[in-house]
């Protein structure tokens, strides 16, 4: 680690301790398991970066001088501040207690995830829950979430994916829409032709492909880019859309339309970056996620056979 201090690299601060303490250059390497030629090229450097000399030999011995004490002084003050400075940290993050940012889909977070938080917090109530909608696995990435909570598994790196129950699909319309709806599925056809489906971009989202396969070609009436918004334009009557069981089964304003195929079934999973694995308040948030979720596996999976 630099710090713009000419070219002196922090790191060697540990060289420099080991050398004084075993008192050559061969100690020194076995102490740091590094080799001879490491340990003297970095002195070397060390020595040139701040312009001075920090240790003489003295018949077989390295002997720091009197700027090598001083040098040496700080290092070993450093090196104290660093270790403290890891403890704590440890301390922190066993501790159940701090932020936790969660991010999770709209309707999830609203219709699922805040109406059952309530226990958790009264349980720890030194931690605090962040929401986020529809944070992207980049972002989760870049440190923006602590948890995420998504359908669909995220093919990323340095990420912790836990699947935690299928999340099954169905076709879902207003009363009066999918009363026809039906009455065309009993009849051998499609259901109708007004079907309400995601924008060009998330075609490839097997819900997407699904209705779209359902309705033969037939162009939606109308696209969106969120749940949430098919969700709003199936309780205003526009349209069949297909949507998450545990969306659709929740809605008093929506019934569900047999399909003629199977609806998509995808995974519900937890994610997590892997350096918050050892952190005491985000394991406690992942788990509870986890019971809550296995015990009402039932919201997420649906009936089977339509």
């Amino acid at each position: 680690m630099r710090d713009g201090i000419g070219d002196f690299d922090w790191d060697d601060l540990r060289i420099l301790i080991a050398v004084a303490e075993a008192g050559t250059l061969v100690g020194a390497a076995r102490a740091l398991g590094l080799s001879h030629t490491t340990v003297l090229r970095r002195l070397a450097g060390a020595e040139k970066a701040l312009g001075a000399t920090l240790f003489r030999r003295r018949g077989g011995i390295l002997v720091s001088t009197s700027t090598g004490e001083e040098a040496l002084a700080r290092a070993r003050r450093i090196q104290h501040d660093i270790a403290t400075l890891a403890r704590s940290v440890r301390a922190a993050d066993g501790k159940l207690a701090g932020p936790v940012r969660l991010a999770a889909p709209p309707g999830l977070t609203t219709d699922f995830l805040v109406p059952r938080l309530s226990p958790f917090l009264r349980q720890h109530p030194r931690i605090r829950i962040l929401l986020h909608t529809e944070l992207s696995f980049a972002a989760m990435l870049d440190g923006e979430a602590d948890v995420g909570v998504r359908i669909s598994v995220p093919l990323i790196d340095h990420l912790d994916i836990r699947r935690v129950c299928d999340c099954r699909f169905g076709l879902y319309a207003a009363p009066r829409l999918a009363a026809i709806a039906t009455r065309a599925v009993e009849r051998g056809g499609p259901p109708g032709s007004r079907y309400l489906a995601f924008n060009d971009e998330f075609a490839d989202l097997p819900e997407d492909r699904w209705i779209r396969q359902i309705f033969r070609g037939t162009p939606p009436i109308l696209q969106a880019n969120a749940t949430t918004v098919l969700l709003a334009a199936a309780r205003a009557g526009i349209g069949v859309a297909a949507l998450p069981r545990y969306v659709g089964d929740s809605e008093s304003g929506l019934r569900r339309v047999p399909a003629p195929t199977p609806g998509p079934v995808e995974g519900l999973f937890l994610v997590t970056r892997r350096e918050q694995r050892g952190v005491a308040r985000v394991r406690a948030v992942v788990d509870y996620l986890a019971r809550i979720i296995a015990a009402e596996r039932a919201l997420f999976t649906g009936e089977e056979g339509i």
